[in-house]
């Protein structure tokens, strides 16, 4: 049902789309675009897959070292998987993958990937708190302070779960136990919150926030770069404000239901975007066409090459999640309970 749900939606994106932009316009439109921003667009979309896979090598710290080669080549083909496969099955393929390649248990591996997009939430909240200060909008005041204190409410969770482990568990399970009509007992609170717990060792040393930290900071602003040249290839020079605000809109869309890839979603979203500070529409959606492709053409390509290199098929990225779906559920880590995962 939420895979029939989620194409649905993508259809009914498609066609409102098709409906405010003439697509005669937008051929033309798409006929002048620059190819040196194109080409941009394409190495920072795989510098943040480069930069990603370093950056999740330290949320496997301080227990054990995982080499750069299998993360990377494990995060091409999670990202392949993505734009053909479901439910952003791509992070089941992740935890599958690499537990099976490193040894590593599954839920320990989930549990980093959760970390990843707790630090990703913390970026678009920073990148929301600038956008506030940029943009005299009410309504992005307004939404953009109330998502952004949200956002660094849970990650303060998060960190307490990490620093002081026990009194916050202490915590959870009293939640757990008065939420009514048995709801946290139901929800799995408490397990699902020990599960993540193991993926939050990185934090209780000091020496890996910098580089946690770091390496997020360069991630998000290579998809600064990567919006940039996207509007840059059809003639338009947005300002900051405008870049964080697509960024954040097309980043949070990402949990609305829709077909694998986002079709639809990503493109209405990015339109809006750009059209709230001043961009013509169909310039608009012809940037979200141009920066779609360019952004997910070279990650199937780099998965392809992935699979290649480390001896898979399509076939076996398949059977990794029917054959696996069951365990990575019984652990709360099902792709569809995992935070929406903001692309490179």
């Amino acid at each position: 049902m939420q895979i029939a749900i989620g194409f649905v939606i993508s259809g009914l994106f498609v066609f409102i789309l098709s409906r405010e932009v003439s697509r005669e316009q937008l051929a033309q439109v798409l006929g002048d675009a620059q190819p040196l921003p194109i080409a941009i667009v394409v190495v920072a979309v795989l510098g943040s897959l480069a930069t990603r896979a370093a950056r999740w090598q330290f949320y496997f710290r301080p227990e054990r070292h995982v080499p750069f080669r299998p993360l990377l080549e494990t995060l091409s083909i999670s990202y392949m998987a993505s734009t053909f496969l479901p439910l952003r099955a791509g992070e089941l393929v992740r935890a599958v993958f690499l537990g099976s390649q490193q040894s590593i248990p599954v839920p320990r591996v989930v549990g980093t990937i959760l970390l990843e997009k707790l630090f990703d939430f913390l970026a678009i909240g920073v990148m929301l708190v600038v956008l506030i200060a940029l943009d005299p909008h009410t309504e992005v005041r307004v939404g953009g302070g109330f998502i952004a204190t949200m956002i660094l409410f849970g990650f303060g969770f998060v960190v307490a779960l990490a620093v002081w482990r026990a009194p916050t568990m202490r915590l959870v399970k009293l939640v757990e136990a008065h939420l009514p009509l048995g709801l946290g007992r139901r929800m799995g609170l408490e397990r699902a919150a020990s599960h993540f717990a193991e993926g939050t060792d990185s934090l209780r040393t000091p020496g890996l926030w910098v580089p946690l930290l770091g390496w997020t900071a360069v991630t998000w602003s290579c998809s600064i770069v990567t919006a940039w040249a996207g509007c840059l290839a059809l003639g338009v020079e947005p300002g900051l404000a405008a870049l964080l605000f697509l960024i954040v809109l097309t980043s949070s869309s990402q949990a609305v239901p829709s077909s694998p890839g986002y079709i639809g979603v990503y493109h209405y979203f990015a339109k809006t975007a750009l059209t709230t500070f001043g961009v013509d529409a169909t310039k608009a959606l012809g940037i979200a066409i141009i920066t779609w492709v360019f952004s997910y053409g070279p990650l199937v390509v780099a998965g392809v090459i992935a699979l290649w290199a480390g001896g898979y098929t399509f076939g076996d990225v398949l059977s990794g999640v029917r054959g696996q779906r069951s365990s990575v559920q019984n652990a709360t880590l099902a792709p569809e309970r995992l935070p929406a995962a903001p692309d490179p």
